[in-house]
């Protein structure tokens, strides 16, 4: 007589359960921003901008850079940026289980003495594929240069590692 045991069927849907839960808390950055652009905005036009699914950020960061040198500590891609006109603006979801999440800067305004930004991130919804696949998600847009401060972006560098030695493939 062949005993079928369901402990291994219990096992694969908890951990499938468990990947799923991964991949939407993975993909998500708790944090409140603006859901829309107030109609009497004073928008700041985004003069470039680029995103990409992998890079070495260790953390979730939100930056406003000014100068060379701090973007040179962030090397993401090359930015096109005349610090004496324009500030750059990096939004990265740190490290998460998915490489179809991500996260673009949509909007930048003035708003009651600062800068505020509208973000979108992106989450695979229900077309989810099995598997874990390790990304860091970023966004980086260029806007003209403000002394303002930007409601939820530092501009100094988050303490510790920031970056690792290599981008997840």
């Amino acid at each position: 007589m062949r005993v079928v045991s369901h402990c291994g069927l219990k096992r694969h849907g908890m951990m499938a359960v468990l990947v799923a839960v991964a991949a939407i808390v993975g993909c998500r950055l708790d944090r409140t921003s603006p859901t829309t652009v107030p109609a009497d905005a004073e928008g700041l036009p985004i003069l470039w901008q680029a995103s990409g699914t992998y890079s070495r950020l260790t953390k979730a960061v939100r930056l406003v850079i000014r100068d060379a040198a701090t973007l040179a500590q962030v090397p993401l891609c090359e930015v096109p940026v005349d610090f004496r006109s324009e500030m750059v603006l990096i939004a990265g979801l740190g490290p998460t289980p998915r490489n179809d999440c991500g996260i673009v800067i949509q909007h930048a305004w003035k708003e009651n003495g600062r800068i505020r930004v509208l973000e979108r991130q992106v989450y695979p919804g229900s077309q989810v594929s099995p598997g874990l696949r390790p990304a860091s998600p970023w966004t980086i847009v260029v806007v003209p240069r403000s002394d303002l401060d930007v409601e939820g972006y530092s501009s100094r560098l988050p303490r510790g590692p920031l970056l690792s030695g290599n981008p997840p493939r």
